[in-house]
């Protein structure tokens, strides 16, 4: 492949433009009058539309760029030269598989050949090392199978006490408390003519139970050794 030089050299290039053969020769110059390394690439393919790729210098693209559009292209007039994108990808396509002998990266960073028969080799030093054990001959793998649980030891809580019923005297209680009011509200809502002898059952049921479910509460202090938890 030939590559057009103007005389200067970098650790590494980018790609500013394509341009044609006469206009890639003459950014060369301007570039190299301005101490920025460049070389010129010539396209695949025959023709008049064979454009040239032109790399510089990547730690000064930016002023690069701007000697392209103030030295180059405004002389020409012309605005930036389209490339067809069948041809690039053609380009590809042809190029795919090669090993590139021009290439824009220091030396330091290519790799030597690699062991087939060795997956850990990293000449590079840059990607993230893991441990692998390797087994000697020998030395048998362990099972992979887990170990049968261990059930000694395993607590299982027993089954829980039945729901209390409480005693009659206290469903009463209950009864009375709930019903009383109840049946006086009922009347209310529904407009019944209830006599005055019903009416105050309700009123003495109510407070009947009541006094009945405070009377049963326990009262009695807890335990002195007792700290208030109940297990």
């Amino acid at each position: 492949m030939n590559r057009r030089e103007n005389g200067l050299s970098a650790d590494a290039y980018t790609l500013l433009i394509d341009l044609v053969p006469e206009l890639a020769d003459q950014l060369l110059t301007v570039l190299r009058e301005a101490g920025i390394a460049a070389y010129a690439l010539p396209g695949g393919g025959d023709g008049p539309d064979v454009l040239d790729h032109v790399h510089v210098d990547a730690s000064r693209r930016t002023e690069a760029e701007r000697l392209l559009h103030s030295s180059v292209l405004r002389d020409r007039g012309a605005p930036l030269p389209e490339r067809d994108e069948d041809a690039i990808f053609a380009e590809i396509v042809a190029g795919f598989g090669e090993t590139p002998t021009d290439v824009s990266w220091p030396d330091e960073e290519n790799l030597g050949p690699a062991d087939p028969g060795d997956d850990r080799q990293d000449n590079t030093g840059r990607l993230p090392t893991a441990r692998v054990v390797y087994f000697s001959e020998g030395v048998e793998k362990e099972d992979d199978e887990f170990p049968e649980p261990d059930e000694e030891g395993h607590y299982e809580p027993p089954p829980p006490p039945p729901l209390p019923t409480g005693d009659p005297a206290s469903r009463l209680a209950w009864l009375c408390l709930v019903g009383g009011p109840l049946y006086i509200l009922a009347t209310v809502i529904f407009r019944w003519q209830a006599p005055g002898w019903a009416a105050f059952l309700a009123v003495a049921a109510f407070i009947g139970g009541f006094v009945t479910l405070v009377l049963r509460m326990g009262d009695e202090p807890r335990d002195g050794d007792d700290d208030g938890a109940v297990i």
